[in-house]
């Protein structure tokens, strides 16, 4: 499944709002939460965050790995990401509702 930029960002802050995650987890839950339709590879997925985090949106955090091995980064939504998401979230279900009223009365 190809999946857009804008919607790659509304799908990773809205995981986020739950709490703080690393990025291989960010892309297991978005695998697993799309039956395994979108699998996102780092190529796609630490450019986005890095996106995020140049616009304030999301701020990171290298700690020791609890399995050992590389430190992992961890990912947390700001007060502007949070402001973000709720644009873009307010935004996706105007688009929604407008397509859903327009073909809805056919």
């Amino acid at each position: 499944m190809a999946i857009h930029n804008g919607d790659l960002e509304l799908s990773l802050l809205t995981l986020l709002e739950t709490g703080e995650h690393y990025g291989l987890e960010l892309a297991k839950a978005l695998h697993t939460l799309t039956g395994g339709d979108l699998d996102l590879n780092a190529g796609t997925l630490y450019p986005a965050l890095h996106r995020l985090e140049q616009r304030g949106w999301l701020r990171s955090e290298s700690r020791p790995s609890p399995r050992g091995g590389h430190p992992l980064r961890y990912y947390r939504l700001t007060p502007a990401g949070q402001a973000a998401l709720d644009a873009k979230r307010d935004a996706y279900h105007r688009w929604h509702q407008g397509l859903t009223g327009h073909w809805g009365n056919r």
